[in-house]
């Protein structure tokens, strides 16, 4: 029986991480080297951030899949992480094989999807307030909706105005996300290596 399954506060991180605690490391040290490539370099061009990302992203892959494969029967679902695992092997090699096209086209759509999706998610969230039952839910949602569409727009006019400063920013914003990431792996790897101790 696994601890997810005795212990019902068991995290699912903590459960993954104590199958191979060292793999979650390694992943936790990359995102961490990638996310301070990406700050501290950030003028470099987005073809060297899509050949860095490319290269974290399929050794993240590879790691990721031998880690689902290792923890198989600890983790009922190892599955997500297999899934994980190729898809980011797949994008890395996207990356390293056209890293110019990747990263400068990439970093567009990822913004204009932003744009998109806070448009379209403001617009559904205020016509939803409409069936909300009491004022106070439905003043909040209207004003969360009218936040979303404000900033879809605002994010818009800089995309067309100062592309480069937008995309900088993708960059510094990609670069704190895989750090806290990176960090958040690594405790999870360090805390699984002192609970596998003392059991």
């Amino acid at each position: 029986m696994t601890e997810s399954a005795t212990n019902p506060l068991a995290s699912p991180v903590d459960t993954l991480a104590r199958g191979a605690w060292g793999w979650v490391l390694i992943r936790g040290i990359l995102a961490i080297i990638f996310g301070v490539i990406a700050l501290i370099s950030p003028a470099v061009a987005l073809e060297a951030i899509a050949i860095v990302f490319g290269a974290y992203a399929l050794v993240d892959g590879v790691i990721a899949t031998v880690h689902s494969i290792r923890v198989r029967h600890e983790f009922s679902r190892w599955g997500w992480v297999l899934v994980q695992g190729i898809l980011s092997a797949l994008a890395g090699l996207a990356a390293l094989v056209l890293p110019g096209l990747v990263g400068a086209l990439g970093a567009l759509i990822v913004l204009w999807t932003i744009v998109i999706w806070n448009v379209t998610q403001g617009a559904a969230t205020i016509r939803s307030a409409a069936g909300a039952q009491t004022a106070r839910p439905k003043g909040w949602a209207v004003a969360g909706g009218v936040l979303s569409i404000l900033f879809g727009i605002l994010l818009a006019i800089l995309i067309l105005v100062t592309p480069g400063a937008t995309l900088l920013g993708l960059v510094w914003v990609t670069g704190i996300y895989a750090i806290s990431f990176g960090v958040m792996l690594v405790v999870a790897a360090v805390q699984a290596r002192v609970a596998r101790r003392r059991t």
